[in-house]
């Protein structure tokens, strides 16, 4: 067990999170985990275009793995990553948020992605209805220990945050309810293990061993969900059009506002999860973001990945 030191098969650069993200605060209490970050603004602005290119620069690594990176060399794995998200509407098209929460977790968490839908990581039946990321590692808990852990995402980017953390927990349940676990279950991790990164750095026994839930390695593991919340935040907007005539000013409003909004903010997430029989027994591991137009960041990700904006008609 553990002979794959994850971390270290992490390529992307984890310093994006530092460069495009203030941290407001986190909380952790026995199986839940939350950070709330807000996109670092530009002057009396909250703008995606830092963030959404700090993501293009992923797209290779989110797409490939190292050995298709090296086979197909670096300016080549850029183009072609591209071709993976199609020309939809941005307002429908889910692959931004799960391209965001890959940057997370491998960043934060320091767990490696091993399948996600782009290789049809996903319900036979409903490609919706998948998780957003397969990943392995070793999770931290509330207690400060290392626990190996398979981690299965999901995120949301919506208008609303009651909205989006309850179509996450929903989609979470899914995993975990009496009439669909089993087969949520199975699906998932079949698939993930016929879509095995093939990467002269993984040792392939292992990662099948991991994703296997009759062997004893896969069972020595916690399950933990890290899912991503986007949302709009009225009080950035606001702040962003009224109270902010420098970009200190400007911080220091979106800190003071947002952490009115802490005690709350828990509370409600906590209160949601002990509702769902199955997700309060696992670990989730929540990253928060809220934006001042959560449509402003979709639009901004199409533009970049198409050298185009989306033909939106009236």
């Amino acid at each position: 067990m553990d002979k794959i030191q994850w971390d270290r098969l992490i390529k992307i650069d984890r310093t994006w999170v530092d460069n495009e993200l203030q941290e407001h605060f986190s909380d952790v209490s026995s199986k839940i985990k939350l950070k709330l970050y807000t996109v670092k603004v530009s002057g009396t602005q909250m703008l995606p275009d830092s963030i959404v290119d700090a993501l293009l620069q992923m797209l290779p690594d989110y797409v490939y793995n190292n050995n298709e990176i090296q086979n197909l060399g670096e300016r080549r794995a850029a183009l072609s990553a591209n071709q993976f998200f199609g020309q939809k509407d941005p307002k429908a098209d889910g692959k931004y948020g799960e391209l965001l929460l890959f940057a997370l977790v491998e960043s934060i968490l320091g767990c490696k992605m091993v399948a996600h839908k782009i290789q049809t990581l996903t319900n036979f039946t409903d490609q919706v209805k998948g998780g957003d990321g397969i990943f392995l590692g070793d999770y931290t808990i509330f207690d400060g220990s290392i626990q190996p852990a398979y981690l299965i995402g999901e995120s949301k980017i919506m208008g609303q945050f009651s909205a989006a953390l309850k179509d996450a927990i929903l989609s979470l349940d899914r995993f975990h309810n009496l009439k669909d676990s089993a087969k949520f279950r199975s699906t998932e991790l079949l698939v993930a293990r016929n879509n095995l990164p093939i990467d002269d750095s993984i040792d392939p026994e292992e990662l099948f061993e991991r994703l296997n839930p009759t062997s004893n390695v896969f069972k020595d593991q916690i399950l933990v969900h890290p899912v991503l919340l986007m949302y709009d935040e009225s009080v950035i907007a606001k702040c962003e059009s009224s109270f902010s005539s420098t970009r200190k000013e400007f911080e220091d409003n979106i800190r003071l506002l947002i952490g009115d909004k802490k005690t709350n903010i828990i509370q409600t997430i906590t209160e949601k999860i002990a509702l769902s029989e199955g997700v309060k027994n696992v670990y989730v591991d929540f990253f928060l973001i809220p934006f001042n137009d959560v449509n402003k960041f979709r639009n901004a990700m199409y533009q970049a990945i198409h050298g185009i904006p989306y033909p939106f008609y009236s």
